[in-house]
């Protein structure tokens, strides 16, 4: 065949026709799979170039064919190149192949590239050669540079970049004890196998390894191993012959092969499910040190009859060598959740370790009650090893020692193995004094909370980072130490603010400890320290995280709580261990009388949660009218998104009583940060708030005193309309909560708009009212209370009745006087008249001072004061009826407008006597 037969073309100069024939016959003919058809593609395309440079006529083509076809002499340092390719001693020394290339590297260029020509020709004839070979000649003879020219020597370059790359399982050494046929053979079985696992061809693996041996198998270990690694990624179940490699493997010691050898076998031996073979390699595994390989193949072993101590090899095989917990996580399905609440606990703690993830499943000691077992026992030390207290690491770690003397199967020995060196490792890095670990063993008993103060010495034997970790693990500590190390900056609130510890509920507790400085750990037990007085506290405490065992089940398995404590701040967090599904209102209210203990207020906040969860909104609402805060604030909760100005309202109802209720601070706090970052999300924030205006209901999410105007200043300004129905009037009405009853009292005139305008509102406005309204008489209910308590009927300081009767006393004055002052007919003297002047003066100015003692505002006070008097004035100067009527009718109609309730400091005569606050009748509400 010429070479336009080779390429199917007719004659043609069009060199875009010819590149476009060759590259199909490339793609027919690949160097790989056809290396002669590869070459002769190759040269017919060269052919035709060379005949297209010279002119392109018959008597050029006639000579470019002659000259292809004439046979070519072989170039002395090619022969020498085939020389060492037949020999199977020299071909597997890379030093003389390197010897070879440096020599080549001396000819001149035009040989260099014959030479490289020829040396391509014969590696491709001979697929078999090693990797290595084809590296030393890849560097020696430039082969790189073809990946720089056209696009069939770029696919060639690529070809022969890959196959220097590729690994080969028997070294040079190795095959030079074969002979020619036998390396041939045995390279010939390995590269396919190479290069199909490193492909991941599945396929050509599989074909591969069906096609018969041409050779007996050598006894190189590589070589074993390569042929079980390949039938591990086929995942059959091997043959006889890999079990028996298999067998044959585990008769070595364990250095003699390396760890990623062993694990080879350890997945043979997993796919033929052969258990002796895996306990032998795991056994192996423990012998190099290889804890992660060996948790880890007995992990796959336990998973069949124990996921619970599976789940803990897996966390000790994560402990030296962890797996992207996307791993874990894909592993979850195999994982059904035990039944039992103490293996639930355990479970879900540990698949959050194997997914990086500290949950609250076990915070403390107490959460493993119930948890017995040899399997228990591992789980208790792999979660002391993360944050138990060095006494109680101590502890485990004595009863594991004794455990594994009866253990009975592998996987329990090997687990006990492995975490007593994980608890070894964690307690050698115990720091401090001696004296300060003498301490530190009595953590757990009742004795530790009496321990003294720290030494300097141990103070400063402990790092800032090593006295953190101490806490964590030990956070019961007594007041004198945690004061000590807030002193020596160990315990900063702004760091304590910002951080997170685990467990939670340490966390905290670090933080209201620091918040409230004057807080003793001893008030828990009201500074009477009983039997199990450290696990009671602990339980206690524990209340300030979330999950973990029942609180029940831990009460019940604590011994009994003295009769001396049944009321005492333990006792009162018993019931909503006992009853941990139920709303207990009188218990929540019971948390006042320790207003310093924090606990209660999470204790509150489940409370709540549960509220939000298990009510109604209509049930939430009769609840809120009967002034339950619970309700109150799972009503903010629950209309936040959707309603948010009313959720403004409800939260502001409880926040005006945290006070006199601390136990709620939690939840005003936690409500406060989700409305402000509710607010940021509506676009509800504004530079300035108007009071005349709706918006200003969005400034009211503080609890800062010192933020509320007086109501007067509200009264200042007309609202707009759109806030005279429902949020003007509910401004002054919270604000008045906030800053309560202290002083002289508010003007009621502003609030009775919320009767007024009441169709005005919508629903939840109305209902939102009728429950301010509720907490507005409240407080004033709690003020009049207090008052009687303390004056008794003194605390009445005016009666509108008795002003009202003297306003009429008043007028009957001047029907008397006046017309003797101004009519003819009248035969008095002088001195009568004067006496009559001087009685309706006197008479007025009683009147007048009367009436405006219960005026709360001063301003209001001058301006009746000055109207009276100058009426007063006029009406005798000018003699004039009508201004005497206005006189009259002003003392009246100030002494009715007066507040039905308190004004500067006391109260109405009836309210005093009645005992009870009206008011929504006071509001004019009509019903």
């Amino acid at each position: 065949m010429n070479m336009w037969e080779v390429l199917d073309l007719e004659q043609t100069t069009d060199e875009s026709v010819i590149k476009k024939a060759y590259r199909v016959k490339l793609r027919q003919h690949h160097p790989e799979d056809d290396p002669e058809g590869f070459k002769r593609v190759r040269e017919a395309y060269e052919n035709i170039l060379q005949w297209l440079k010279s002119g392109g006529d018959e008597s050029t083509e006639q000579a470019v064919s002659e000259e292809a076809e004439a046979p070519s002499e072989v170039h002395p340092h090619s022969e020498s190149f085939n020389q060492l390719l037949q020999n199977p001693v020299k071909r597997m020394d890379l030093a003389s192949w390197k010897a070879w290339t440096e020599t080549s590297q001396m000819l001149q260029i035009d040989e260099q590239q014959k030479i490289s020509d020829d040396a391509i020709t014969v590696v491709l004839a001979n697929r078999w050669l090693p990797p290595s070979i084809i590296d030393v000649l890849w560097n020696g003879l430039s082969w790189n540079l073809l990946l720089n020219g056209e696009q069939q020597q770029v696919e060639l370059g690529e070809f022969l970049d890959e196959w220097r790359q590729l690994p080969l399982s028997v070294s040079l050494e190795e095959l030079a004890q074969f002979s020619a046929p036998e390396q041939r053979a045995l390279l010939s079985f390995l590269r396919p196998l190479h290069i199909a696992l490193s492909r991941g061809q599945l396929d050509a693996l599989e074909y591969h390894l069906q096609q018969s041996l041409t050779f007996v198998p050598p006894n190189i270990l590589n070589v074993k191993i390569s042929v079980l690694k390949a039938l591990v990624a086929l995942k059959t179940k091997p043959s006889m012959v890999a079990n028996a490699l298999v067998l044959e493997l585990l008769q070595q010691p364990a250095e003699a092969l390396t760890l990623a050898q062993w694990e080879v076998v350890a997945d043979t031996a997993k796919l033929s499910g052969n258990a002796a073979a895996i306990d032998e390699v795991t056994e192996k595994f423990m012998a190099l040190g290889a804890f992660s390989e060996a948790a880890e193949l007995q992990y796959s072993v336990s998973l069949e009859h124990d996921k619970l101590l599976a789940m803990s090899l897996a966390c000790m095989r994560q402990r030296w060598s962890p797996l992207p917990p996307v791993f874990w996580r894909n592993e979850r399905q195999l994982y059904p959740e035990p039944e039992s609440d103490p293996e639930r606990l355990m479970f879900n703690w540990l698949y959050g370790q194997l997914v990086s993830h500290n949950n609250g499943a076990i915070s403390h000691r107490l959460d493993f009650i119930g948890a017995e077992g040899r399997t228990a026992l591992i789980v208790k030390a792999i979660w002391a090893a993360h944050s138990g207290s060095w006494a109680w690491m101590s502890s485990l770690k004595h009863d594991l020692t004794k455990e594994f003397e009866i253990v009975e199967t592998l996987s329990e020995r090997v687990a006990i193995t492995l975490v007593l060196k994980c608890l070894q490792e964690v307690m050698e890095t115990q720091g401090g004094s001696e004296t300060l670990q003498q301490k530190l063993t009595h953590y757990e008993t009742d004795a530790f909370l009496t321990q003294e103060a720290l030494t300097m010495e141990e103070l400063s034997s402990l790092s800032k980072e090593g006295w953190l970790e101490c806490i964590r693990r030990h956070p019961l500590l007594p007041d004198s130490w945690y004061r000590q190390l807030e002193q020596a900056e160990v315990l900063v609130m702004d760091e304590i603010r910002e951080g997170s510890i685990y467990p939670f509920y340490v966390d905290s507790l670090c933080f209201y400890r620091s918040a409230n400085p004057n807080y003793e750990m001893s008030s828990v037990w009201q500074g009477s320290p009983f039997d199990s007085v450290f696990d009671w506290t602990l339980f206690f405490m524990s209340h300030l995280g979330s999950g973990g065992l029942s609180k029940q089940s831990i009460v019940e398995a604590l011994p009994a709580l003295p009769d001396s404590h049944h009321e005492g701040p333990i006792s009162l967090v018993l019931p909503f261990a006992a009853q941990s599904d139920e709303y207990l209102p009188e218990s929540v209210q019971a948390f006042s009388r320790y207003p310093d203990q924090f606990v209660y207020r999470l204790v509150v906040d489940n409370q709540v949660s549960l509220l939000v969860n298990n009510e109604k909104p209509e049930a939430l609402m009769e609840k809120a009218r009967a002034l339950d805060l619970c309700a109150t604030m799972a009503l903010s909760r629950l209309l936040e998104k959707d309603h948010f100005d009313e959720a403004v309202v409800f939260w502001n109802l409880v926040a005006a009583n945290v006070d006199s209720n601390p136990q709620f601070h939690v939840v005003v706090d936690w409500q406060q940060q989700s409305l402000m970052r509710l607010k940021e999300e509506k676009g509800l924030v504004k530079e300035t708030y108007h009071y005349v205006k709706p918006e200003f209901l969005h400034a009211m999410i503080t609890t800062n005193r010192e933020w509320f105007a007086p109501p007067e200043e509200f009264e200042e300004h007309s609202p707009e309309d759109e806030a005279k129905d429902f949020h003007y009037p509910m401004c002054i009405l919270l604000t008045q909560l906030h800053l309560g009853l202290e002083g002289d009292g508010y003007n009621m005139a502003s609030l009775k708009a919320l009767a007024d305008r009441r169709k005005k509102q919508t629903e939840l406005q109305q209902e939102t009212t009728d429950v301010a309204v509720e907490y507005l008489d409240e407080m004033y209910r709690q003020k009049l209370e207090k008052d009687i308590a303390e004056k008794g009927e003194k605390a009445a300081t005016y009666s509108k009745t008795k002003l009202k009767f003297l306003s009429f006393v008043f007028f009957a004055a001047w029907v008397f006087v006046f017309p003797m002052t101004v009519m003819a007919g009248f035969d008095v003297s002088k001195e009568t008249l004067g006496g009559m002047v001087i009685f309706l003066f006197i008479t007025h100015s009683l009147l007048a001072w009367q009436v405006s003692r219960p005026i709360i505002t001063k301003g209001n006070r001058k301006k009746y004061l000055f109207y009276s008097v100058f009426t007063l004035l006029a009406a005798m100067i000018f003699r004039s009826v009508f201004l005497a009527f206005i006189n009259v009718i002003t003392h009246y109609m100030t002494a009715n407008g007066l507040n039905d309730l308190y004004s500067r400091g006391g109260w109405d005569r009836k309210v005093v006597a009645r005992r009870k606050i009206n008011m929504r009748k006071v509001l004019g509400f009509k019903d």
